[in-house]
């Protein structure tokens, strides 16, 4: 039993000291490689984006847009990018900003092209809508 619940222990230790070790060097990767690297490297050591936001938030003269943006490009996970940015009260805008810098920069790195789409680019709040000219009725017949 206690064989047992040394090796659990040693286990347990490993990792928090594998995933500690990612917080340690973010800081100095980002001054030294820039943001993209620093959260390509986080992941890979098992970061999670809520915990690479609120670290990455701290780093002086980083703009949450470049983080999101960084995010995406990474492969990290729409979803979790968007609860991410809710928790860490990342606003709606900088969070349209950061996926459509990372649609323009890296799009064919992105995880999950759909994950955020924002409705409408502008302040209006109305959908941009594509508009056909077509005189449809709302059950679908010609008028």
């Amino acid at each position: 039993m206690k064989t047992k619940m040394g090796v659990c222990l040693a286990l347990v230790l490993c990792a928090t000291a594998a995933f500690a070790e990612w917080k340690m060097d973010f800081p100095e990767q980002y001054r030294k490689e820039g943001i993209d690297k620093a959260v390509i490297a986080a992941i890979e050591q098992g970061a999670l984006p809520v915990d690479i936001v609120e670290n990455g938030l701290q780093l002086e003269g980083l703009n949450p847009q470049n983080l999101v943006k960084a995010l995406y490009c990474a492969g990290a996970n729409g979803k979790d990018i968007i609860a991410a940015a809710q928790q860490h009260e990342i606003s709606e805008i900088i969070l349209a900003a950061g996926y459509k810098k990372a649609i323009e920069e890296c799009g064919d790195q992105i995880a999950d092209s759909q994950a955020y789409t924002p409705i409408a680019m502008g302040f209006a709040g109305a959908p941009d809508l594509p508009s056909d000219n077509s005189s449809a009725s709302p059950d679908g017949t010609e008028q």
